[in-house]
């Protein structure tokens, strides 16, 4: 009978080691086919863009391929639910944005997924300013001028969003509870979509990310009124910050990183992880990021779920408070 469960160890122990060791060569072999990374905004945004720049180069340093598969509508939900109908296996990845991981549980109730436990960090990439904004036919330029007027007419001003719950929603929102103003929100499939509707009049009002703004704010088509931002940006030296219009709160509100289904093994996070590097030190994606206004953010793949935990704790008291679930 000894010699039996001997040999049964014996056998469980060999099976154990063949396990581990194959676990190990799969892992190390990563990636042995195309990576998906999802997207939850429309082609041409500039979530699409740097998701597309970060694919590029991450997937070089893999020695792989990374593809981006847009997927937007359901203020980012959709994308959140394809990502999670996969393996946790690191062969599909979501593009996350403080939309997704932070705004989306204020906006939608019940929200089919938890950011903090359905997600692991693989890498931050970029913070990036907003530039609230106007169609040029309203004759609003300032935000003194676009306070006036919504207080004058109430919820008669309408704001085009990326989708219900996208930063560029509640960044709107939350600015205009601390303004005291009320303006009616008209979500779009996309960030892109939500600004040609602004240039084309079906909207008054926008606070696109910097990098979408720009070439708008350039030619003429749409007024800035100010940038959410720490500090001025090179490209729009005379448009002043919130902060200095004395709207505080609202420095560093959108950010993007990579996110994987929770599980997904730590050897394949840390792979990703420091492929991003080849995305942060590309001289090519420096100047982009700079042309869009967009600063890049590394670190550790914590860093990612750290940032999530920050902004819902120091937003969180305020957006319960708006209550956007019944807008």
């Amino acid at each position: 009978m000894s010699k039996a469960i001997r040999t049964v160890s014996q056998f469980l122990a060999a099976a154990a080691i063949a396990a581990t060791a194959a676990a190990a060569h799969a892992q190390g072999a990563y990636p042995e086919r195309p990576i998906r990374l999802v997207v939850s905004q429309a082609p041409g945004g500039s979530s699409d863009t740097i998701a597309r720049l970060w694919a590029e180069h991450a997937g070089k340093a893999l020695g792989g391929t990374i593809v981006v598969e847009n997927k937007p509508g359901g203020g980012g939900i959709i994308a959140a639910q394809n990502a999670l109908n996969q393996p946790a296996d690191g062969y599909t990845l979501l593009y996350g944005s403080v939309s997704l991981m932070v705004l989306n549980r204020f906006t939608y109730k019940p929200l089919p997924y938890d950011p903090e436990k359905d997600f692991t960090g693989v890498a931050m990439l970029t913070t990036v300013p907003f530039v609230l904004s106007t169609n040029p036919a309203t004759g609003i330029k300032t935000l003194k001028q676009l306070t006036e007027r919504a207080k004058a007419a109430p919820g008669k001003l309408n704001f085009a969003s990326a989708g219900l719950g996208n930063s560029t929603h509640l960044a709107v929102e939350l600015l205009s509870s601390t303004l005291g103003i009320s303006m009616t929100h008209i979500p779009y499939k996309g960030e892109a979509d939500g600004v040609m509707a602004t240039i084309g009049g079906q909207v008054e009002v926008m606070a696109p990310v910097y990098g979408t703004a720009l070439p708008h704010i350039k030619s003429g088509k749409l007024n800035a009124l100010a940038v959410l931002s720490p500090q001025r940006t090179p490209e729009l030296p005379d448009v002043p910050t919130a902060s200095e219009l004395g709207v505080k709160g609202f420095d560093n509100m959108g950010w993007s990183g990579i996110v994987a289904r929770a599980g997904t093994p730590a050897a394949i996070v840390d792979k990703l992880n420091k492929a991003t590097e080849a995305f942060h030190k590309s001289p090519e994606v420096q100047a982009k990021l700079r042309t869009m206004g967009v600063m890049p953010v590394s670190g550790p793949a914590s860093l990612v779920m750290e940032t999530t935990a920050r902004d819902t704790k120091a937003w969180g008291p305020t957006l319960e408070k708006l209550d956007l679930s019944s807008k």
